[in-house]
């Protein structure tokens, strides 16, 4: 950078009385320089915090109205911005109603503080810091008062809504290299104050020639950047030369983003950035670098997490539904409040078991910064879908939860299979009046209820058989073996029911018996040759088998269920 040399230390001679009032003067030079800095809250000088949204990249930098500021003693001859010439004095007697009393609430009148402020450059040589370092704050109210520091302008009444300008002097003893962190006060009756920071690296001075690079804004919210991103203007190049302008996050390499321009007649270059895509992951600190001949300049912005303290909103609609619907259309769930692209998380667990969950599925917020899903319920389940279920979401550092219940409407079949004997003797097995009874419950009145029996690996179907289920829904058959060999049968055997195309399944075994030939143990699987011989393939009994299937089990349909309760 070109530089002019000079001593280390200035040294300023302050007004008359030592002591000058902040002025509020619209500086048309340096408005493209703003350094945005978001607020704190109870006037502590922190980390800028998520309280008040800064102004976007559009916002005007210039005064409110006549830019002219309430002087510290003027007080009682201001007016009202309302213009009402009767209005009362704040400092007339007792009819003048002080927000501030009682309980701090904000009073009718008064509102939160929405304000936003930028320092007009972030690096300043020492010789104009010395003179003044100015700043800006927008979204003012009338009455407001501004207290900035270091300096000695003391506290300011603003006389007017809308954008105030002001000047730190009396920094005199300002060198080369210092950095100057300035903390802006504003309060406001009846509200609390907002506290705003910002720093300027004071530097040698320079000569007009020297390239400059300014970003507006230089802070804002997330929201804000990824619906407006930040501008970027270079100055002081060289006519017709070619200007890069360079993005980095602050502490790495790796451009970002890179442009480049011809510097106009007055030898500057105005280009946008728009972040695009990204959610969340462009909140942090980022360095813009500019080059032109062999000059180059740099400043910094930052993004924050959103200030408007909005929490993320979950809704399910319809949150009360009957089963027969619920199993249909299921729920639309929405998540609003993200960030765009954010990655928005959806579960769905039961009431009764939170920690367990039945259903997930996760996408990007879009444009409107929200996401949305349908969650239907598989086919499997019936009435075990009623109930209330706990809806979880969130998106980034987002997070809401809700509820949605389903009640029953008695329209869904949800039979129930039960097996009797679960386990038999192999001689009770063959014997016709004995066998195992398998029943299906809870049926609609005369609908078919089918029933299927497989060897113990589930290779091969063994028998099927439909029954008709009374007007108590209930159908039930009896299985049992066609040989001699009671052997033959050890195994364990699979069933599965089904009715009004919900099925069950269940399974029962076959142990070896005191009478009939093989070994009398219970291993094996069913349908295998245990020791018996060859069963013979009448298969009076058996309906819908493939051919050369082998044919072990018989059976009747719609038995009488009363002779077996007895039994097992």
């Amino acid at each position: 950078m070109r530089r002019l040399a000079m001593a280390a230390t200035f040294a300023l001679a302050l007004s008359i009385g030592g002591l000058s009032p902040a002025v509020a003067l619209a500086d048309d030079n340096s408005a493209a320089d703003a350094t945005v800095v978001p607020a704190t809250g109870n006037g502590d000088a922190e980390t800028p915090g998520p309280e008040d949204p800064p102004a976007g990249p559009g916002d005007d930098a210039g005064p409110g109205t006549d830019g002219t500021p309430a002087e510290p003693g003027d007080g009682e001859d201001s007016t009202d911005p309302g213009g009402d010439e009767n209005a009362a004095d704040p400092g007339d007697g007792e009819e003048a109603a002080d927000p501030g009393e009682g309980s701090g609430e904000p009073t009718e009148d008064s509102t939160p503080i929405d304000a936003s402020f930028s320092l007009d450059r972030s690096t300043m040589p020492v010789d104009e810091a010395a003179e003044a370092i100015p700043y800006t704050i927008t979204g003012l109210k009338a009455g407001d008062t501004v207290t900035a520091e270091p300096g000695e302008n003391g506290s300011t009444t603003v006389d007017s809504d809308g954008t105030y300008n002001g000047e730190l002097r009396g920094n005199t003893a300002l060198k080369v290299g210092d950095v100057v962190d300035v903390t802006v006060v504003v309060a406001r009756d009846g509200q609390e104050s907002k506290t705003f920071t910002g720093s300027v690296e004071i530097t040698d001075s320079h000569d007009d020639s020297d390239a400059t690079v300014s970003v507006d804004p230089q802070s804002q919210t997330i929201d804000s950047y990824l619906d407006n991103g930040v501008d970027i203007t270079v100055s002081s190049c060289e006519p017709g030369e070619e200007v890069t302008v360079t993005i980095v996050r602050k502490g790495e390499d790796t451009n970002i983003w890179e442009e480049t321009k011809t510097a106009g007649d007055d030898g500057s270059v105005s280009a946008s950035f728009m972040p695009g895509t990204g959610g969340d992951g462009w909140i942090g600190d980022f360095v813009v670098s500019a080059e032109c001949g062999d000059m180059t300049a740099e400043t910094t912005y930052s993004v924050t997490e959103n200030d408007d303290g909005t929490d993320a909103d979950l809704s399910v609609t319809p949150q009360s539904q009957k089963l027969a619907d619920f199993l249909e259309n299921g729920v639309n769930i929405t998540l609003v409040n993200c960030h765009v692209d954010s990655e928005v998380t959806f579960q769905v667990s039961s009431a009764t078991d939170p920690d367990t969950v039945i259903w997930e599925e996760t996408q990007d917020a879009g444009e409107d910064t929200a996401g949305s899903v349908r969650f239907v319920p598989d086919g499997d389940g019936g009435t075990g879908w009623i109930g209330d279920f706990t809806v979880a979401a969130t998106c980034g550092d987002k997070s809401a939860e809700t509820t949605f219940t389903v009640t029953d409407d008695g329209s869904v079949i949800d039979p129930t299979l039960s097996i009797s004997p679960e386990r038999i003797s192999g001689v009770d097995f063959i014997d016709r009046d004995k066998g195992v009874q398998m029943t299906l419950t809870d049926c609609a009145a005369d609908a078919d209820a089918h029933f299927e029996v497989y060897s113990g690996d589930k290779s091969e179907k063994l028998y099927e058989q439909t029954a008709t289920a009374d007007q108590d829904g209930t159908a039930g058959i009896q299985v049992y073996g066609l040989g001699d060999d009671p052997a033959y049968y050890v195994g364990t055997y699979h069933v599965v029911a089904a009715c009004m195309d919900v099925s069950r399944s269940g399974k029962f075994v076959v142990t070896g018996g005191e009478s009939g030939g093989g070994n009398g143990g219970e291993s094996g699987e069913a349908g295998g040759s245990a020791g018996g011989s060859s069963m013979p393939r009448t298969g009076a009994e058996l309906t819908g088998l493939t051919a050369g299937a082998l044919l072990i089990l018989g059976g009747g349909a719609a038995i009488g269920l009363a002779r077996r309760k007895n039994w097992s």
